[in-house]
């Protein structure tokens, strides 16, 4: 059977496993009612949607059907993977970081956890380091001055190659479960 026969109802309790009603509600910050309503075959506004999309690390599209989930990818993964997407996507354009950024030195001892994680193929630790750390090291290559801006340009560099390393792994794992 194809993920888009599944009903609303279907789809929603296989993507929150073992979570119960009321801890997706609680996680989603929406009501148990909506989720109950849900898992009725009911229906709920874009944003309690996204919210709870977003909680059990999915995509819209994934609850209501239209795509399948990437089913060899854990919750976790998944939410590391639209982490990792969402700085990469930020750091790229320059979107300003609500945090003051650490020195060069700092910065680069978290690249190197960051690797260590990568190689250890702990994706889940890595989204949450490359998520802070891509905006971080984007904001320190924007306040660098003069004889700062080679490092942090370099250090800039090194964190969009781990992010694009990490991004390629989860695309095979992803691809992997399509096949």
């Amino acid at each position: 059977m194809q993920w888009s026969e599944y009903s609303t109802t279907e789809r929603l309790k296989t993507l929150r496993g073992g979570m119960t009603q009321g801890q997706l509600a609680e996680a989603s910050a929406v009501s148990v009612g909506v989720v109950r309503k849900l898992e009725r075959g009911g229906t709920a506004s874009l944003p309690s949607l996204l919210s709870i999309a977003s909680t059990l690390g999915t995509d819209i599209a994934v609850l209501l059907g239209q795509q399948a989930p990437r089913r060899s990818m854990d919750r976790d993964e998944r939410a590391a993977l639209r982490t990792l997407s969402a700085a990469t996507h930020d750091a790229a354009i320059g979107l300003p970081a609500s945090t003051e950024p650490g020195t060069v030195e700092e910065l680069r001892a978290v690249v190197q956890r960051a690797d260590v994680a990568y190689w250890a193929g702990q994706y889940t630790e890595l989204g949450a380091l490359l998520g802070a750390l891509l905006p971080e090291a984007r904001a320190r290559y924007d306040a660098a001055d003069a004889d700062e801006r080679e490092a942090a340009a370099g250090l800039l560099a090194d964190v969009f190659q781990t992010a694009g390393m990490a991004a390629n792994q989860l695309r095979d794992v992803l691809d992997a479960s399509v096949q």
